[in-house]
């Protein structure tokens, strides 16, 4: 893998679990309090939030996977990334377990 390419899966990986983090955060925040009236979505939204939280909790799979690959040139930058796709996932499957009802 070349160099730059390392580097552009490096920056997309942060990117993903960035905004992973963001959307998770914002639905906690958004979260109803108990007992409280909830207008509903329509059906066209909530599917399209449904694979759009899916398309990024497997494009950030897709980046742990590739992480070997991606960090051959700089193995010091290996436990933090994986940390960081980590903590991504949990907060995309957090936001899609919301969409899909189960959280």
């Amino acid at each position: 893998m070349s160099p730059a390419q390392a580097k552009q899966e490096r920056f997309a990986a942060v990117v993903m679990s960035i905004g992973s983090i963001f959307i998770a955060a914002m639905e906690w925040i958004d979260r109803p309090e108990p007992g409280e009236i909830v207008e509903a979505v329509p059906d066209w939204y909530l599917l399209f939030n449904q694979v759009l939280h899916g398309a990024i909790l497997a494009l950030l799979l897709f980046s742990l996977a590739r992480l070997p690959q991606s960090t051959a040139d700089r193995p010091g930058l290996r436990a933090p990334f994986t940390l960081m796709i980590l903590v991504g996932i949990v907060a995309a499957a957090y936001v899609l377990g919301r969409d899909l009802g189960m959280v």
